[in-house]
């Protein structure tokens, strides 16, 4: 199990007379959290506060279920957890709602966003409502982990309007979805396998507004997480601080740690995946999604992973080695890291058309249909940047056939036959 260190800071910035953000750091439970309140003095802080102590008590509440999984991370008592974080996040929206209620009837909502992760053995499960962030320090690169909801970030998505208008909208503030607005709010969640070298960043809006995501990074990286915490706080305030600030920081493994081949195979298979063209459209985030249900397949030179003609349910990347497309004992390509076979799986059911061998002992990345299709229907937004990029390829074939055909057709007088017609 990972030892959890955490950093955190937070300041009312220079602009508010109270500070409504509220924030927890428990290495203890591998849990970290940022809630921004909204609904003002004494309405936002007691919104943010009560998100914070509802997720608190219901991970530890639910201490035996983080150990079953410890013991034994399998699928489903990972989709436990996760189920059990939903459900605290949910819990802790309801009570706000029906504090708000209770406080000033419909006319006195308060609410809060929430940014959480929650690391169980090699795991982390996150959960996201609001304009908070939450990035992954990993490898030198920050990478975000979540999608604003906010109503300037629907209208990006939406096409109604570009980058720049949305870097100069004044309506940045508004947010789509937040805890206790409503009595449930729709959760935005992910899983994936963590790295012991991992840091986590999770901030309000008052932070991120003013820093952006490279620039976070490249404080992380120049200070570390203890000293880049308070230059966080720093340099948002001397930029404006119009907001609170809150900035929490964790970090898995200190940096003198031992790292394993297998802690080194989490980065290289994302490594890989970022190299797949059929990925190229997709998020960091997504490509952790991918990643946490492909399973790692080792095998030595020489080995059939499929055959001409037989039916096909596997998509394999191959992360090291050199795999060989053979038809009718002729090598039609030969693959190594980065290169992928197999993907028209995860559109349909089709014979395989040529015998896939191992040259030498690879590693590859393999994820089945079934779970591919499980996985698009719970990121709609993954399957259609997949899929789009798919038929990209697959026109560029269609172009590249035709154009083939077109300079080696034979015409009539050659073939001496008689037009039709």
């Amino acid at each position: 199990m990972s030892v959890i260190q955490t950093w955190a800071a937070t300041d009312v910035g220079r602009a508010r007379k109270a500070n409504e953000d509220s924030y927890l750091d428990v290495p203890e439970l591998g849990l970290v959290a940022v809630a921004d309140g909204m609904g003002g003095y004494k309405r936002g802080d007691v919104a943010s506060e009560m998100a914070c102590r509802v997720l608190r008590e219901s991970v530890e509440q639910g201490a035996d279920l983080l150990a079953a999984y410890r013991a034994d991370p399998s699928e489903l008592r990972r989709e436990a957890v996760m189920e059990m974080l939903e459900t605290a996040v949910q819990q802790a929206c309801r009570q706000i709602h029906d504090a708000s209620l209770g406080e000033g009837g419909e006319g006195g909502r308060m609410g809060t966003t929430m940014d959480a992760v929650l690391v169980v053995g090699s795991t982390a499960f996150l959960v996201h409502v609001g304009d908070g962030r939450v990035y992954l320090w990993r490898g030198g690169e920050l990478h975000s982990l979540t999608e604003d909801h906010t109503l300037v970030q629907q209208q990006l998505n939406e096409g109604l309007i570009d980058e720049a208008q949305a870097r100069s909208a004044k309506n940045k503030n508004v947010i789509t979805r937040a805890l206790g607005v409503f009595a449930s709010v729709l959760i935005d969640s992910l899983v994936f396998e963590v790295d012991p070298r991992d840091r986590f960043l999770l901030c309000s809006d008052g932070l991120h507004r003013y820093i952006g995501r490279r620039e976070l990074g490249l404080l992380i990286e120049q200070h570390g997480p203890e000293a880049a915490s308070r230059l966080f706080i720093q340099t948002a305030n001397e930029r404006g601080g119009r907001d609170n600030i809150t900035a929490v920081m964790a970090q898995l493994a200190s940096p003198q740690t031992e790292v394993g081949a297998e802690d080194d195979r989490t980065r290289q298979r994302m490594a890989v995946l970022r190299q797949v063209d059929i990925f190229q459209s997709c998020t960091y985030r997504q490509l952790l999604e991918f990643a946490l249900r492909a399973r790692d397949v080792e095998v030595g030179p020489g080995a059939v992973l499929f055959e001409d003609g037989q039916p096909g349910e596997e998509f394999f990347v191959v992360v090291a080695g050199n795999v060989a497309i053979e038809k009718g004992g002729t090598r039609l390509a030969s693959l190594g890291p980065g290169h992928y076979f197999g993907e028209l799986v995860l559109i349909d059911r089709p014979v395989r058309s040529a015998t896939a061998r191992s040259v030498t002992a690879c590693r590859l990345l393999v994820i089945d249909r079934t779970s591919f299709l499980r996985l698009i229907r719970q990121d709609t937004a993954l399957g259609a940047a997949v899929l789009m990029q798919m038929l990209r390829k697959v026109a560029q074939h269609l172009r590249l056939t035709n154009e083939r055909l077109v300079s080696e057709t034979i015409t009539l007088d050659e073939l001496d036959v008689e037009p039709l017609g």
